[in-house]
């Protein structure tokens, strides 16, 4: 997974540099004018007597300084109390998109924002310049003006300490350094928007909220224009109150939790008989491995089969995503059938329909297969339950043989 998203991070910063954005050394000086001091500087001044009695709060916009252990506790304590409906919702899903389409979480086990390596703030400072300009009536919207005459350019110019200030309201920029491909000019930052990116989502969000903090949660997914898409586990997004900056609201820290809800048993209506040593069972199904298949075991492609899931416990679940084929490699995948559509119920009537695509290419690997071929199929709405049950409503036979197989599920 990250292997793929570093690969086409350095492709998109190639596409800037031959677009014209040549890269600064980090030891690039923003010059500055003294009848127009940095934004950042003003905050500073005029909020130097205010901190929030609930949070440890330091520096120029009301900046909240904690740890990363001491964020870790605050989330694992936020996730054992009752979820919540934030006035300001608006805001606070824009801070956990900009997080999550730049992609930084996947960088690490977990990040405090203001505390990142520099080239995770450039590719968070870039999706939020993007949401100035790209994204209409969004509450970044006319943060950031442009130099005059720029407005139709490929490439924007953008007012630097206009766009430090909006960084530490953001997420607590202290000490801005540009990136390779953040050029500085006269007090300029030409930016030039560019696509092809990978992104990630973070989908079905619940919200807890105390004095000081607000928690944002949700299964996390990574995709890219590919077609490619992976459960990357559970986002907590932590987020401080802060009065100091222009939304009340400074992002802190965030973390992806590498678990999916435990599945404990698996019963299918039917499996293919053993061969070669290998099996085809259901429990190949939530083994994590996606070199291991179920395989159905009647005549023809296997519609109208079952694939019943049993959880841990009854919980919420927002759905599933089912890893279509046989993805240990190419060969197998083609040579095997593959699910067309499938009826996933989730009980008390809560029934998702999903329409399921399959795809291989001559030498793609196991990770590729899987990535290309994950479908996710949810229920009409929220629901708790203890058992899943999948029906193959249609399926495509492969080049040698009819089986139908399923490489992973995962529930989330």
């Amino acid at each position: 997974m990250k292997k793929r998203f570093l690969a086409a991070m350095a492709c998109s910063i190639s596409l800037m540099l031959m677009a014209g954005c040549v890269g600064q050394s980090s030891e690039t000086e923003i010059m500055t004018d003294d009848s127009d001091m940095n934004a950042s500087a003003r905050v500073q001044e005029d909020s130097a007597d205010s901190a929030s009695s609930e949070t440890a709060v330091d520096g120029a916009a009301g900046n909240i300084k904690l740890s990363a252990s001491e964020c870790e506790a605050e989330i694992d304590k936020l996730l054992q109390t009752e979820e919540v409906k934030p006035d300001n919702e608006e805001i606070l899903n824009e801070m956990v998109h900009c997080v999550a389409v730049s992609c930084v979480l996947e960088f690490g086990d977990g990040m405090v924002f203001s505390e990142m390596e520099n080239r995770c703030k450039a590719f968070l400072r870039r999706r939020i310049i993007e949401d100035v300009f790209l994204q209409n009536d969004n509450p970044f919207s006319g943060a950031i003006k442009l130099k005059d005459g720029d407005e139709n350019s490929a490439t924007m110019a953008v007012p630097v300490d206009e766009a430090v200030a909006l960084f530490k309201d953001v997420y607590g920029e202290e000490n801005f350094t540009p990136f390779e491909t953040e050029q500085v000019k006269d007090e300029f930052m030409p930016f030039t928007f560019s696509d092809g990116e990978p992104w990630n989502s973070i989908e079905h969000m619940k919200y807890y909220e105390d004095e000081g903090y607000y928690l944002i949660t949700g299964p996390g997914f990574y995709s890219d224009n590919s077609g490619d898409t992976s459960f990357l586990g559970y986002a907590d997004i932590l987020i401080a109150k802060n009065p100091k900056s222009r939304y009340g609201v400074t992002l802190l820290y965030g973390r992806y939790r590498d678990e999916s809800i435990k599945v404990t048993s698996v019963e299918t209506s039917s499996e293919l008989q053993p061969v070669s040593g290998k099996t085809y069972g259901g429990m190949n199904l939530v083994d994590g491995d996606y070199t291991t298949v179920w395989a159905e075991g009647v005549q023809g492609t296997g519609v109208g089969e079952t694939i019943v899931l049993h959880l841990d416990k009854k919980q919420p679940v927002c759905g599933v995503m089912i890893c279509n084929g046989y993805t240990e490699n190419d060969e197998l995948f083609t040579a095997n059938g593959t699910v067309t559509k499938a009826n996933v119920d989730f009980g008390d009537n809560n029934i998702g329909i999903g329409e399921m695509e399959g795809y291989a290419y001559d030498g793609a690997d196991t990770e590729f297969l899987a990535g290309m071929n994950n479908n996710c199929i949810e229920p009409k709405e929220l629901v708790e339950t203890d058992t899943i049950i999948i029906t193959i409503m249609g399926a495509e036979k492969g080049e040698t043989y009819d089986d139908t197989c399923i490489s992973e599920i995962v529930v989330y």
